[in-house]
């Protein structure tokens, strides 16, 4: 046994792991685990090539063929966030918003506290709000305020909350199981604009993928409603190859991430196995000048934070 050999049936090994997620991804519609196995294209495509190399350094070319189309087909449902293109803005009016799914588990509360304190942004979105975070952040000397957000006793809730004193909103909720979800009246300079934020069910049964496609859905209907522009903006707990959130983008939604290259939110600290499924969506009429994966502050979800301005042309 060579280790050109053994190096050639680990690249079998994990080119059919490769090809498998690859074709059953396709089937997310018809069965929940299948929409599972569909987050993972962007670790199909370089695990793809790391087997090609493999398969091709032993010269195993019906094996190289194979998983060749499987890196191929990755590569171009990938592709887009690489060379997508982004609208130039216009106007010098800026709206920074920061998102945290801050972890109900959470041990380091402080740290979410200090992550408030210290963010660079005009509003903020937190998720799985806890009653002992709450209170920490209504005990802190911050700058910002809340405008909406779930019961303040609500086991895991939502709190957006903002410097500007003049921005208001309300609680809402998404899809039959009405998840709460805070929409805010905000300004992009003198003009109105939107802002939807949520948190979906988290996709580990069967009953719950189908909540959060009915919550996807949700908000689809919510921005079929809007009266300016729009930004959605959360945990969404699908990724850009999840066919509920594919039909969210069907609605003309635009993902802030489209061009900007492939990061993943969660899990934090997972380095190049993690998967994007917090997200900052919006209408045509706007355009993001910066969008980034930042902190975790103890959860198990990176920030995010994405700065949104007019879209030139509209």
């Amino acid at each position: 046994m060579t280790a050109r050999w053994s190096v050639g049936m680990a690249g079998i090994a994990v080119g059919t792991v490769v090809v498998l997620g690859t074709l059953l991804g396709f089937l997310g519609r018809a069965s929940w685990v299948f929409d599972l196995v569909g987050n993972f294209r962007f670790q199909y495509l370089w695990l793809g090539v790391l087997a090609l190399i493999a398969l091709i350094w032993n010269r195993w070319w019906i094996p190289v063929g194979v998983v060749a189309v499987a890196v191929v087909i990755n590569f171009l449902a990938v592709g887009p966030y690489w060379w997508g293109s982004i609208a130039e803005p216009t106007g010098p009016d800026r709206l920074t918003i920061v998102h945290l799914n801050t972890a109900a588990g959470n041990p380091e509360t402080e740290r979410v506290v200090d992550f408030v304190r210290t963010a660079e942004a005009d509003v903020i979105l937190l998720a799985e709000v806890t009653p002992a975070l709450l209170d920490l952040l209504e005990k802190a000397d911050l700058e910002f305020q809340p405008v909406a957000g779930t019961p303040a006793r609500t086991p895991v809730g939502l709190l957006a909350l903002t410097r500007d004193p003049s921005v208001t909103g309300r609680l809402t909720n998404l899809g039959v199981s009405e998840v709460p979800a805070v929409l805010l009246n905000l300004e992009l300079g003198d003009e109105p604009i939107e802002m939807l934020g949520f948190h979906t069910s988290s996709p580990g049964r069967e009953a719950r993928s189908s909540a959060r496609d009915d919550q996807l859905a949700g908000a689809g209907r919510r921005v079929a409603e809007r009266e300016s522009p729009m930004v959605l903006i959360g945990d969404f707990n699908a990724t850009p190859w999840t066919g509920a959130f594919r039909d969210l983008l069907d609605t003309g939604l635009i993902d802030g991430q489209s061009g900007r290259g492939v990061a993943g939110s969660w899990p934090a600290g997972w380095g190049p196995f993690k998967i994007p499924i917090d997200h900052a969506l919006h209408t045509p009429e706007l355009t993001t000048t910066s969008f980034s994966f930042g902190e975790s502050a103890g959860s198990d979800h990176r920030s995010l934070t994405v700065t949104i301005a007019r879209a030139a042309g509209s």
